[in-house]
């Protein structure tokens, strides 16, 4: 007698009954959401600092950016990994330096940015570049910070 294979139902061929499906995209979308506003608190130090350098040490934008940039990280290392990532363990060298990387990464790319946008070829005003250089980075960092650096068994 031959077997017949069962179709999957709606809900299963949706997808809405596993991580993978309907509740594990509400929670990335979660997770991007704690993400964008621990970004938010990372932005405005980035930006006071950056304000600080700039305005008042005149310092050149590119550099003003590297350093105010690196004391938004501080800030975000410990938000995204206690809150938005749910981090509960004891935090590695391991993470630290893969942090590092991704951070490094999306400086990389956001200094690039800047530079082309400030110093560079449209001459915008230094806070309207570094805004979209702040902007540019995002994707990297969350895709980095959420499979690379703070990912669990379950990601």
């Amino acid at each position: 007698m031959r077997k017949t294979r069962r179709l999957p139902t709606i809900k299963r061929a949706q997808g809405m009954d596993d991580n993978r499906g309907f509740k594990g995209m509400r929670a990335r979308i979660k997770e991007l959401l704690k993400f964008s506003l621990v970004g938010g608190m990372n932005t405005l130090v980035d930006f006071g600092v950056f304000a600080l350098l700039t305005g008042l040490v005149r310092l050149e934008p590119t550099v003003s950016h590297v350093l105010s940039y690196s004391c938004g990280v501080v800030n975000s290392y410990f938000f995204n990994r206690r809150w938005t990532f749910k981090m509960r363990n004891k935090s590695s060298l391991r993470e630290v330096v893969r942090f590092v990387v991704v951070n490094l990464l999306s400086l990389g790319l956001s200094t690039l940015v800047i530079n082309y946008l400030v110093e560079g070829g449209p001459s915008l005003n230094e806070y309207l570049g570094k805004l979209i250089a702040t902007l540019s980075a995002l994707a990297v960092n969350f895709t980095g910070s959420r499979l690379f650096v703070f990912k669990r068994s379950d990601n």
